[in-house]
């Protein structure tokens, strides 16, 4: 004879096969076996075995076979609501919609931009966002010096665009264009009417950009060491730049696609530098987490239309 007594539920839970559950709902709502069978997919022998195992597990019999079919005992019409709100909650969340729908969707995208992106690709991926995804938000975030790779792994950033040579472990990437460096100094500067060779590049007083979160000071300073070039001036964003190089004989050594966006600043000039500067990739990277979220793959599909080269 079963004998129901209290059981601790953290413990039964942690040993019940949540399967079984799908069984009760569907016995129940059948009254049968067979048919209960039928409507889960399972052969009658799997349905016994399956109904001998709840049995065990609740400590009653659950279902009495009797002239009307299988009854439900006292405890198993207990059990049978909130087994059933469970059943359907989980067959609802498996239904959820994983599809994206850029034109209705309402959502926000997060993104690390270095100062650079926000100068020269950010305009154009939002004019296409405008057409694409109207009714969706940007949030370009501040760079921090350290933790970017946690706030991409919690979520709070979707994706980082630019060049983050730190992001390596847990991060896909994928390569948006090459890039490499010019130098910016004013159009009336002493050398800016004759070629710039070595000796008069060690002349000058140089700047750097240093921007928090990212690489390109890393490459311009190696490069500036192993040619023993002094630098004056580092700053940490690239806005202040047109004016520096504008009002002053400092030259400053900027990523090209940079330096062509200020080229419409009055009473600046792009030159080559006589030093080797390795060139550098400009990457989107995310978090594995959001590999397959359907909103991040919408957008970084749409920023690789948008910017690959």
């Amino acid at each position: 004879m079963f004998k129901i007594h209290a059981v601790d539920n953290s413990l039964r839970l942690s040993s019940l096969d949540l399967n079984l559950l799908v069984v009760f709902d569907a016995i129940l709502k059948d009254r049968n076996i067979t048919a209960a069978g039928r409507r889960i997919g399972l052969s009658q022998p799997a349905m016994s075995n399956a109904l001998a195992r709840l049995r065990k597990t609740f400590n009653d019999p659950l279902f009495v076979r009797t002239g009307g079919g299988m009854q439900p005992t006292p405890y198993a019409e207990m059990l049978g609501p909130p087994i059933q709100r469970a059943c359907e909650l989980v067959a609802n969340s498996l239904n959820i919609d994983t599809t994206f729908e850029p034109l209705s969707a309402t959502c926000t995208f997060n993104f690390y931009v270095t100062d650079i992106g926000a100068a020269v690709f950010l305009p154009k991926l939002l004019r296409t966002m405008v057409q694409r995804a109207p009714n969706a938000k940007v949030n370009v975030l501040r760079i921090p010096e350290y933790g970017e790779q946690a706030a991409m792994a919690s979520g709070d950033v979707d994706l980082a665009i630019g060049f983050f040579p730190d992001l390596r472990a847990g991060f896909y990437q994928q390569r948006l264009y090459v890039d490499n460096f010019v130098c910016l100094m004013r159009a009336d500067h002493p050398h800016a009417h004759s070629p710039v060779g070595m000796d008069e590049f060690m002349e000058m007083r140089h700047a750097i950009i240093t921007t928090p979160g990212t690489g390109h000071a890393a490459v311009v300073q190696r490069a500036f060491a192993r040619h023993r070039l002094p630098v004056a001036l580092t700053i940490p964003h690239f806005t202040a730049v047109p004016i520096i190089v504008s009002q002053s004989d400092y030259v400053v050594t900027v990523p090209r696609r940079l330096a062509l966006a200020f080229s419409d600043f009055p009473g600046i000039k792009m030159i080559e530098p006589p030093i080797k500067i390795p060139s550098f990739e400009i990457k989107q990277h995310w978090h594995e987490r959001y590999h397959h979220d359907p909103a991040n793959r919408w957008i970084r599909s749409l920023i690789a239309e948008v910017l690959v080269q």
